[in-house]
Protein backbone atom coordinates (compact mmCIF):
# COMPACT_ATOMS: atom_id res chain seq x y z
CA UNK A 1 0.00 0.00 0.00
CA UNK A 2 1.52 3.22 -1.08
CA UNK A 3 1.75 5.86 1.41
CA UNK A 4 1.46 9.51 1.69
CA UNK A 5 4.59 11.36 2.30
CA UNK A 6 4.18 13.61 5.28
CA UNK A 7 7.15 15.55 4.45
CA UNK A 8 5.84 16.64 1.01
CA UNK A 9 3.41 18.56 2.64
CA UNK A 10 5.74 20.31 5.37
CA UNK A 11 6.23 22.95 1.96
CA UNK A 12 2.39 23.73 2.09
CA UNK A 13 1.24 26.30 3.58
CA UNK A 14 -3.01 25.65 4.37
CA UNK A 15 -5.73 27.94 5.08
CA UNK A 16 -6.91 25.40 7.93
CA UNK A 17 -3.70 25.35 10.02
CA UNK A 18 -3.60 21.76 9.06
CA UNK A 19 0.19 20.98 10.01
CA UNK A 20 1.76 17.32 9.45
CA UNK A 21 3.35 15.66 12.63
CA UNK A 22 5.72 12.89 12.68
CA UNK A 23 5.19 9.60 14.41
CA UNK A 24 6.81 8.72 16.99
CA UNK A 25 9.67 6.34 15.62
CA UNK A 26 9.96 4.41 19.10
CA UNK A 27 6.13 3.70 20.25
CA UNK A 28 4.26 4.16 16.77
CA UNK A 29 1.97 6.54 18.68
CA UNK A 30 1.09 10.35 16.61
CA UNK A 31 2.32 13.22 18.56
CA UNK A 32 -0.89 14.93 19.18
CA UNK A 33 1.13 17.80 21.82
CA UNK A 34 -0.99 15.76 24.83
CA UNK A 35 0.53 14.34 27.75
CA UNK A 36 -0.53 11.08 28.94
CA UNK A 37 -0.81 9.24 32.14
CA UNK A 38 -0.56 5.84 32.60
CA UNK A 39 -2.96 4.74 35.04
CA UNK A 40 -2.41 0.99 36.68
CA UNK A 41 -4.64 0.49 39.23
CA UNK A 42 -4.77 -3.65 39.42
CA UNK A 43 -8.70 -4.19 39.52
CA UNK A 44 -9.44 -1.29 36.63
CA UNK A 45 -7.14 -3.41 34.68
CA UNK A 46 -8.30 -7.09 35.51
CA UNK A 47 -11.95 -5.62 35.52
CA UNK A 48 -11.57 -4.60 31.31
CA UNK A 49 -8.82 -7.64 30.85
CA UNK A 50 -10.82 -9.80 27.95
CA UNK A 51 -8.34 -12.73 29.21
CA UNK A 52 -10.20 -12.79 32.24
CA UNK A 53 -13.96 -14.12 32.92
CA UNK A 54 -16.28 -11.61 34.50
CA UNK A 55 -19.20 -12.20 35.77
CA UNK A 56 -21.77 -9.52 37.63
CA UNK A 57 -24.65 -10.27 39.95
CA UNK A 58 -27.44 -7.82 40.22
CA UNK A 59 -29.53 -8.49 43.83
CA UNK A 60 -32.27 -6.28 43.28
CA UNK A 61 -35.91 -6.83 44.76
CA UNK A 62 -39.23 -7.02 42.95
CA UNK A 63 -40.47 -3.63 44.11
CA UNK A 64 -37.05 -2.15 42.97
CA UNK A 65 -37.44 -3.88 39.28
CA UNK A 66 -40.88 -2.70 39.54
CA UNK A 67 -40.04 0.92 40.03
CA UNK A 68 -37.75 0.70 37.05
CA UNK A 69 -40.80 -0.04 35.13
CA UNK A 70 -42.74 2.37 36.45
CA UNK A 71 -40.18 4.89 35.94
CA UNK A 72 -40.14 3.94 32.21
CA UNK A 73 -43.93 4.26 31.77
CA UNK A 74 -43.89 7.98 34.17
CA UNK A 75 -40.92 9.69 31.93
CA UNK A 76 -41.80 7.65 28.59
CA UNK A 77 -45.83 9.64 27.95
CA UNK A 78 -43.29 12.38 29.00
CA UNK A 79 -40.96 12.01 25.66
CA UNK A 80 -38.39 11.61 28.67
CA UNK A 81 -35.95 9.04 29.94
CA UNK A 82 -35.62 8.69 33.70
CA UNK A 83 -32.66 9.64 35.66
CA UNK A 84 -33.78 7.89 38.85
CA UNK A 85 -31.64 5.10 39.79
CA UNK A 86 -33.11 2.50 42.41
CA UNK A 87 -31.08 0.20 44.83
CA UNK A 88 -29.39 -3.17 44.07
CA UNK A 89 -26.62 -5.12 45.50
CA UNK A 90 -23.93 -6.17 43.76
CA UNK A 91 -21.07 -9.06 43.28
CA UNK A 92 -18.72 -8.44 40.73
CA UNK A 93 -16.63 -11.74 40.15
CA UNK A 94 -13.18 -11.27 37.92
CA UNK A 95 -11.61 -14.62 37.32
CA UNK A 96 -11.41 -15.88 41.06
CA UNK A 97 -11.57 -12.64 42.75
CA UNK A 98 -15.20 -11.29 44.44
CA UNK A 99 -15.90 -8.14 45.29
CA UNK A 100 -19.61 -6.81 46.71
CA UNK A 101 -20.69 -3.42 47.09
CA UNK A 102 -23.97 -2.35 48.59
CA UNK A 103 -26.25 -0.35 47.79
CA UNK A 104 -25.64 0.47 44.18
CA UNK A 105 -28.03 2.41 41.98
CA UNK A 106 -29.23 1.11 38.63
CA UNK A 107 -31.61 2.31 35.63
CA UNK A 108 -32.56 1.83 32.22
CA UNK A 109 -30.28 3.78 29.64
CA UNK A 110 -30.31 3.42 25.88
CA UNK A 111 -32.79 5.77 23.56
CA UNK A 112 -34.24 3.47 20.88
CA UNK A 113 -33.56 0.51 22.50
CA UNK A 114 -35.93 1.51 25.99
CA UNK A 115 -38.89 -0.59 26.51
CA UNK A 116 -41.32 -1.62 28.99
CA UNK A 117 -39.59 -5.30 30.29
CA UNK A 118 -41.18 -6.30 33.86
CA UNK A 119 -44.50 -7.22 35.50
CA UNK A 120 -44.64 -7.74 39.75
CA UNK A 121 -46.81 -11.12 37.96
CA UNK A 122 -45.05 -12.49 35.19
CA UNK A 123 -41.57 -10.62 36.22
CA UNK A 124 -38.84 -9.94 32.88
CA UNK A 125 -40.31 -10.42 29.50
CA UNK A 126 -38.19 -8.09 27.42
CA UNK A 127 -34.48 -7.55 27.83
CA UNK A 128 -33.06 -4.10 28.23
CA UNK A 129 -29.56 -2.09 28.92
CA UNK A 130 -29.17 -0.85 32.24
CA UNK A 131 -26.31 1.62 34.10
CA UNK A 132 -24.97 1.56 37.47
CA UNK A 133 -24.00 4.30 39.85
CA UNK A 134 -21.54 3.66 42.73
CA UNK A 135 -22.12 7.15 43.84
CA UNK A 136 -26.03 7.44 44.33
CA UNK A 137 -27.00 8.33 47.47
CA UNK A 138 -31.02 7.62 47.05
CA UNK A 139 -32.17 10.95 49.78
CA UNK A 140 -33.61 12.92 46.90
CA UNK A 141 -37.02 13.57 48.42
CA UNK A 142 -37.86 14.31 44.31
CA UNK A 143 -37.62 11.10 43.39
CA UNK A 144 -37.67 8.70 46.53
CA UNK A 145 -41.01 8.03 48.54
CA UNK A 146 -38.97 6.92 51.40
CA UNK A 147 -35.89 8.87 51.22
CA UNK A 148 -32.39 7.23 52.42
CA UNK A 149 -31.39 8.96 55.79
CA UNK A 150 -27.66 9.13 56.83
CA UNK A 151 -26.19 8.90 59.95
CA UNK A 152 -23.94 11.82 59.27
CA UNK A 153 -22.97 14.24 56.38
CA UNK A 154 -19.18 12.07 56.22
CA UNK A 155 -21.01 8.93 55.15
CA UNK A 156 -23.00 10.53 52.62
CA UNK A 157 -19.50 12.61 51.63
CA UNK A 158 -17.85 8.80 51.20
CA UNK A 159 -20.79 7.53 49.25
CA UNK A 160 -20.17 10.51 46.67
CA UNK A 161 -16.90 9.89 46.20
CA UNK A 162 -17.09 5.66 45.88
CA UNK A 163 -15.59 3.95 42.92
CA UNK A 164 -15.89 0.74 41.88
CA UNK A 165 -12.43 0.23 39.36
CA UNK A 166 -11.49 3.99 39.80
CA UNK A 167 -15.29 4.58 38.14
CA UNK A 168 -18.05 6.02 39.31
CA UNK A 169 -20.75 4.39 37.25
CA UNK A 170 -20.73 1.78 34.49
CA UNK A 171 -22.59 0.55 31.54
CA UNK A 172 -24.24 -3.13 30.68
CA UNK A 173 -25.51 -3.48 26.98
CA UNK A 174 -27.04 -6.47 26.03
CA UNK A 175 -26.19 -7.86 22.36
CA UNK A 176 -28.44 -5.49 20.58
CA UNK A 177 -26.95 -5.95 17.29
CA UNK A 178 -26.63 -9.51 17.39
CA UNK A 179 -22.87 -9.40 16.65
CA UNK A 180 -21.92 -13.04 16.72
CA UNK A 181 -18.09 -12.16 17.33
CA UNK A 182 -19.18 -10.28 20.13
CA UNK A 183 -16.09 -8.01 20.68
CA UNK A 184 -16.84 -5.65 16.81
CA UNK A 185 -16.97 -2.48 19.46
CA UNK A 186 -13.99 -4.13 21.78
CA UNK A 187 -11.95 -4.06 18.69
CA UNK A 188 -13.44 -0.38 17.62
CA UNK A 189 -12.22 1.10 20.59
CA UNK A 190 -9.02 -1.13 21.15
CA UNK A 191 -8.25 0.04 17.25
CA UNK A 192 -8.84 3.93 18.42
CA UNK A 193 -6.79 4.42 21.58
CA UNK A 194 -3.98 2.52 19.93
CA UNK A 195 -3.42 5.53 17.87
CA UNK A 196 -3.44 7.72 21.28
CA UNK A 197 -6.81 8.67 20.67
CA UNK A 198 -9.18 8.29 23.42
CA UNK A 199 -12.02 5.73 24.00
CA UNK A 200 -13.43 4.09 26.71
CA UNK A 201 -12.73 0.32 27.73
CA UNK A 202 -14.62 -2.32 27.08
CA UNK A 203 -15.29 -5.79 28.50
CA UNK A 204 -17.71 -8.51 28.42
CA UNK A 205 -19.68 -9.89 31.35
CA UNK A 206 -22.15 -12.96 32.08
CA UNK A 207 -24.74 -10.97 33.84
CA UNK A 208 -27.17 -12.35 36.84
CA UNK A 209 -29.96 -10.42 38.06
CA UNK A 210 -33.13 -11.33 40.78
CA UNK A 211 -36.14 -12.43 38.89
CA UNK A 212 -39.04 -12.99 41.15
CA UNK A 213 -37.23 -13.82 43.66
CA UNK A 214 -35.22 -16.13 41.76
CA UNK A 215 -31.39 -15.47 40.60
CA UNK A 216 -31.43 -15.98 36.98
CA UNK A 217 -28.72 -15.35 33.98
CA UNK A 218 -29.31 -12.37 31.38
CA UNK A 219 -26.85 -13.92 28.95
CA UNK A 220 -23.69 -12.03 27.90
CA UNK A 221 -23.75 -8.51 28.48
CA UNK A 222 -21.03 -5.89 26.84
CA UNK A 223 -19.66 -3.84 29.82
CA UNK A 224 -18.78 -0.16 29.20
CA UNK A 225 -16.47 2.71 30.67
CA UNK A 226 -18.26 5.49 31.32
CA UNK A 227 -16.74 8.78 29.65
CA UNK A 228 -17.03 11.31 32.52
CA UNK A 229 -14.26 12.92 34.68
CA UNK A 230 -12.44 9.76 36.37
CA UNK A 231 -12.25 8.86 32.42
CA UNK A 232 -10.25 11.88 31.87
CA UNK A 233 -8.16 11.15 34.65
CA UNK A 234 -6.72 7.84 33.60
CA UNK A 235 -5.71 9.25 30.73
CA UNK A 236 -4.82 12.75 30.68
CA UNK A 237 -2.19 14.47 32.17
CA UNK A 238 -3.26 17.10 35.55
CA UNK A 239 -2.59 20.29 33.11
CA UNK A 240 -4.85 18.97 30.56
CA UNK A 241 -7.84 18.14 33.12
CA UNK A 242 -10.85 20.09 34.28
CA UNK A 243 -12.05 21.12 30.98
CA UNK A 244 -15.38 21.40 29.79
CA UNK A 245 -16.91 17.63 28.06
CA UNK A 246 -19.75 17.71 26.07
CA UNK A 247 -22.14 14.60 25.16
CA UNK A 248 -23.31 14.94 20.89
CA UNK A 249 -26.17 13.33 20.39
CA UNK A 250 -29.57 14.28 18.48
CA UNK A 251 -31.89 16.52 20.35
CA UNK A 252 -34.37 18.78 18.97
CA UNK A 253 -34.31 17.74 15.10
CA UNK A 254 -30.56 17.91 14.50
CA UNK A 255 -27.45 16.03 15.72
CA UNK A 256 -23.71 17.13 16.45
CA UNK A 257 -23.25 18.84 12.48
CA UNK A 258 -21.65 21.75 14.11
CA UNK A 259 -23.55 24.00 11.77
CA UNK A 260 -24.56 27.64 13.06
CA UNK A 261 -28.08 26.57 14.09
CA UNK A 262 -26.32 23.71 16.58
CA UNK A 263 -25.34 27.35 18.26
CA UNK A 264 -28.82 26.85 20.15
CA UNK A 265 -28.42 23.51 20.75
CA UNK A 266 -26.17 23.93 24.11
CA UNK A 267 -26.91 23.25 27.43
CA UNK A 268 -27.46 20.62 30.34
CA UNK A 269 -30.60 18.01 29.92
CA UNK A 270 -33.62 18.14 32.40
CA UNK A 271 -35.53 15.00 31.80
CA UNK A 272 -37.86 16.06 34.14
CA UNK A 273 -38.47 19.02 32.25
CA UNK A 274 -37.58 17.72 29.85
CA UNK A 275 -35.10 19.15 27.98
CA UNK A 276 -32.51 17.71 25.78
CA UNK A 277 -29.25 19.56 23.78
CA UNK A 278 -27.27 18.64 20.84
CA UNK A 279 -24.02 19.58 23.27
CA UNK A 280 -25.42 18.24 26.65
CA UNK A 281 -23.14 19.82 28.98
CA UNK A 282 -21.38 16.99 31.59
CA UNK A 283 -18.58 18.85 33.64
CA UNK A 284 -18.86 22.43 35.06
CA UNK A 285 -21.96 22.59 35.12
CA UNK A 286 -21.87 25.24 37.71
CA UNK A 287 -19.59 27.56 36.43
CA UNK A 288 -19.01 27.09 32.68
CA UNK A 289 -20.67 29.78 29.81
CA UNK A 290 -19.77 26.96 26.96
CA UNK A 291 -17.35 29.61 25.24
CA UNK A 292 -14.83 27.36 23.94
CA UNK A 293 -17.58 25.49 22.47
CA UNK A 294 -19.39 28.59 20.71
CA UNK A 295 -15.70 29.85 19.88
CA UNK A 296 -15.81 26.32 18.15
CA UNK A 297 -18.51 26.13 16.46
CA UNK A 298 -18.12 29.99 14.79
CA UNK A 299 -14.56 28.68 13.51
CA UNK A 300 -15.41 26.68 11.66
CA UNK A 301 -18.38 27.78 9.99
CA UNK A 302 -15.83 30.96 9.25
CA UNK A 303 -14.04 29.96 5.83
CA UNK A 304 -11.22 32.24 6.98
CA UNK A 305 -10.34 30.63 10.60
CA UNK A 306 -7.14 28.66 11.50
CA UNK A 307 -8.97 25.44 12.75
CA UNK A 308 -5.78 24.78 14.95
CA UNK A 309 -7.04 27.51 17.45
CA UNK A 310 -9.73 25.93 18.46
CA UNK A 311 -9.45 21.93 17.73
CA UNK A 312 -6.49 19.53 17.69
CA UNK A 313 -6.26 18.98 14.09
CA UNK A 314 -3.88 15.98 14.11
CA UNK A 315 -5.96 14.09 16.85
CA UNK A 316 -9.34 15.02 15.07
CA UNK A 317 -7.34 13.70 11.41
CA UNK A 318 -6.38 10.34 13.23
CA UNK A 319 -9.85 10.22 14.65
CA UNK A 320 -11.20 10.62 11.52
CA UNK A 321 -9.01 7.77 9.99
CA UNK A 322 -9.50 5.66 12.75
CA UNK A 323 -14.08 6.36 12.47
CA UNK A 324 -13.83 5.68 8.36
CA UNK A 325 -11.88 1.87 8.86
CA UNK A 326 -14.55 1.22 11.76
CA UNK A 327 -17.61 2.41 9.23
CA UNK A 328 -19.73 3.39 12.11
CA UNK A 329 -22.75 5.16 10.42
CA UNK A 330 -23.90 6.53 13.26
CA UNK A 331 -21.00 8.56 14.48
CA UNK A 332 -20.10 12.39 14.06
CA UNK A 333 -19.47 12.36 9.99
CA UNK A 334 -22.16 9.95 8.80
CA UNK A 335 -24.79 11.13 11.79
CA UNK A 336 -23.71 13.35 13.41
CA UNK A 337 -24.19 11.52 16.24
CA UNK A 338 -22.41 9.56 19.62
CA UNK A 339 -19.36 11.54 20.39
CA UNK A 340 -18.14 13.49 23.00
CA UNK A 341 -16.41 16.99 22.51
CA UNK A 342 -13.82 17.77 25.67
CA UNK A 343 -11.71 21.09 25.64
CA UNK A 344 -8.41 20.68 27.22
CA UNK A 345 -8.13 22.85 30.14
CA UNK A 346 -4.25 24.29 28.90
CA UNK A 347 -4.87 24.63 25.45
CA UNK A 348 -8.65 25.22 25.47
CA UNK A 349 -8.70 22.98 22.04
CA UNK A 350 -11.21 20.26 21.41
CA UNK A 351 -10.58 16.49 20.98
CA UNK A 352 -13.11 13.69 20.32
CA UNK A 353 -14.18 10.56 22.05
CA UNK A 354 -16.43 8.01 20.72
CA UNK A 355 -18.98 6.33 22.94
CA UNK A 356 -21.77 3.31 21.63
CA UNK A 357 -20.04 2.53 18.59
CA UNK A 358 -22.31 -0.97 18.47
CA UNK A 359 -22.48 -0.63 14.68
CA UNK A 360 -19.14 -1.08 13.30
CA UNK A 361 -16.77 -3.34 10.63
CA UNK A 362 -19.86 -4.90 8.95
CA UNK A 363 -22.80 -4.49 11.96
CA UNK A 364 -26.16 -4.07 9.03
CA UNK A 365 -29.05 -5.83 11.51
CA UNK A 366 -32.23 -3.64 11.11
CA UNK A 367 -30.38 -0.46 9.98
CA UNK A 368 -27.54 -0.48 6.73
CA UNK A 369 -28.09 2.59 5.07
CA UNK A 370 -25.17 2.53 2.77
CA UNK A 371 -26.63 -1.30 1.72
CA UNK A 372 -23.12 -3.00 2.03
CA UNK A 373 -22.31 -2.19 5.93
CA UNK A 374 -20.13 0.94 5.29
CA UNK A 375 -17.83 -0.70 2.83
CA UNK A 376 -18.39 0.95 -0.46
CA UNK A 377 -17.97 4.88 0.70
CA UNK A 378 -14.40 6.51 0.46
CA UNK A 379 -12.59 8.04 2.31
CA UNK A 380 -13.46 11.52 1.24
CA UNK A 381 -17.18 11.21 0.57
CA UNK A 382 -19.51 13.50 1.14
CA UNK A 383 -22.04 10.86 1.71
CA UNK A 384 -24.07 10.56 4.99
CA UNK A 385 -26.50 8.14 6.08
CA UNK A 386 -29.16 11.06 5.82
CA UNK A 387 -29.61 9.41 1.77
CA UNK A 388 -27.85 11.87 -0.59
CA UNK A 389 -24.81 11.78 -2.37
CA UNK A 390 -23.58 15.10 -1.21
CA UNK A 391 -25.47 15.98 1.67
CA UNK A 392 -22.78 16.19 4.41
CA UNK A 393 -23.20 19.66 6.06
CA UNK A 394 -21.15 19.34 9.02
CA UNK A 395 -18.50 22.43 7.64
CA UNK A 396 -15.59 20.93 10.04
CA UNK A 397 -15.24 17.51 7.90
CA UNK A 398 -16.02 19.78 4.25
CA UNK A 399 -13.29 21.63 5.21
CA UNK A 400 -10.62 19.22 6.30
CA UNK A 401 -11.11 15.44 5.01
CA UNK A 402 -14.19 15.56 2.32
CA UNK A 403 -13.98 16.02 -1.75
CA UNK A 404 -12.58 19.29 -2.29
CA UNK A 405 -11.22 19.95 1.29
CA UNK A 406 -8.05 21.46 2.83
CA UNK A 407 -5.29 19.31 0.78
CA UNK A 408 -2.81 19.25 3.90
CA UNK A 409 -5.31 17.76 6.50
CA UNK A 410 -6.43 15.12 3.72
CA UNK A 411 -2.78 14.15 3.58
CA UNK A 412 -2.49 13.67 6.84
CA UNK A 413 -6.08 11.85 6.77
CA UNK A 414 -4.33 9.80 3.86
CA UNK A 415 -1.62 8.93 5.37
CA UNK A 416 -3.28 7.81 9.25
CA UNK A 417 -5.28 6.06 7.02
CA UNK A 418 -2.65 3.73 5.18
CA UNK A 419 -1.23 3.09 8.62
CA UNK A 420 -3.91 2.02 10.16
CA UNK A 421 -5.12 -0.35 7.29
CA UNK A 422 -1.43 -1.75 7.43
CA UNK A 423 -1.75 -1.87 11.52
CA UNK A 424 -3.21 -5.22 13.47
CA UNK A 425 -6.39 -3.84 13.75
CA UNK A 426 -7.33 -4.37 9.95
CA UNK A 427 -5.99 -8.22 10.28
CA UNK A 428 -8.37 -11.09 10.33
CA UNK A 429 -5.88 -13.51 12.24
CA UNK A 430 -5.23 -11.12 14.66
CA UNK A 431 -9.01 -10.34 15.67
CA UNK A 432 -9.37 -14.05 15.48
CA UNK A 433 -7.10 -14.77 17.98
CA UNK A 434 -8.97 -12.33 20.37
CA UNK A 435 -12.29 -13.77 18.84
CA UNK A 436 -11.14 -16.87 20.87
CA UNK A 437 -10.38 -15.58 23.99
CA UNK A 438 -14.21 -14.09 23.91
CA UNK A 439 -15.39 -17.62 22.61
CA UNK A 440 -13.41 -19.16 25.53
CA UNK A 441 -15.02 -17.52 27.77
CA UNK A 442 -18.18 -17.01 27.31
CA UNK A 443 -19.73 -19.33 24.73
CA UNK A 444 -21.73 -21.53 27.47
CA UNK A 445 -23.10 -18.37 29.21
CA UNK A 446 -24.76 -16.78 25.97
CA UNK A 447 -28.71 -18.08 26.47
CA UNK A 448 -30.44 -16.22 29.32
CA UNK A 449 -32.15 -18.50 31.22
CA UNK A 450 -35.44 -16.58 31.74
CA UNK A 451 -37.61 -18.53 29.24
CA UNK A 452 -39.32 -14.87 27.85
CA UNK A 453 -35.73 -13.59 26.93
CA UNK A 454 -34.20 -17.01 25.77
CA UNK A 455 -34.42 -15.11 22.58
CA UNK A 456 -32.05 -12.26 23.35
CA UNK A 457 -28.40 -14.17 22.26
CA UNK A 458 -26.50 -14.83 19.17
CA UNK A 459 -24.00 -18.02 19.34
CA UNK A 460 -20.66 -17.12 18.45
CA UNK A 461 -19.47 -17.35 15.47
CA UNK A 462 -16.97 -15.59 12.50
CA UNK A 463 -19.44 -16.66 10.52
CA UNK A 464 -22.34 -13.88 10.92
CA UNK A 465 -26.31 -15.05 10.54
CA UNK A 466 -26.97 -11.37 11.12
CA UNK A 467 -24.22 -8.66 9.58
CA UNK A 468 -21.97 -9.02 7.08
CA UNK A 469 -18.74 -11.27 8.08
CA UNK A 470 -15.96 -8.57 9.46
CA UNK A 471 -13.08 -10.84 7.33
CA UNK A 472 -15.72 -10.11 4.45
CA UNK A 473 -15.48 -6.08 5.52
CA UNK A 474 -11.78 -6.07 6.27
CA UNK A 475 -11.54 -6.95 2.75
CA UNK A 476 -14.32 -4.88 1.26
CA UNK A 477 -13.08 -1.42 2.94
CA UNK A 478 -9.41 -1.89 1.89
CA UNK A 479 -10.50 -2.49 -1.26
CA UNK A 480 -12.92 0.90 -1.67
CA UNK A 481 -9.83 2.39 -0.13
CA UNK A 482 -6.52 1.94 -1.57
CA UNK A 483 -7.10 3.30 -4.68
CA UNK A 484 -7.61 7.11 -2.77
CA UNK A 485 -4.50 6.49 -0.72
CA UNK A 486 -2.41 6.73 -3.56
CA UNK A 487 0.15 10.21 -4.42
Amino acid sequence: MKKTLLVSLAILIFLTGCRPKENNPDDGVVDFELEYVNYTEAQYLDFFNLDNHLTIEINIPDSELALIQSDYEKYSSMGSKSPIYRKCDLKVTIEDQVYEIDEVGIRMKGNTSRTAFYSSVTGMYDIIHYKLSFQETFDDEDYYEIPKVWADDALRDERKDRTFAGMAKLDLKWNKNFDQSHIREYWAYEMISSYGLLAPKLNLAEVLMNNLGVMESLGVYTVIENVDDYFLEKRLAEKHLGGDLYKVSWANGYGGEMTTRTLDGIGIEDEDVPEFYTYDLKTNKKTSQNAQLIAMLEAVNDDESDLNTVINMDYFLFYEAACYLIGNPDDMRNHYNNYYLYFLKDTGKAIFIPYDFDRVFGITKDWDPSGDGMTSYDPFTKMTTMGGINDQVNPLILRTIASGGDAGCRGIYQDALSEMMDGKYFQIAEFSAVYEIAKANYETELVPSVEELSWAYANFSLNDNFNRDIEDYFIEKTATAEPYLED
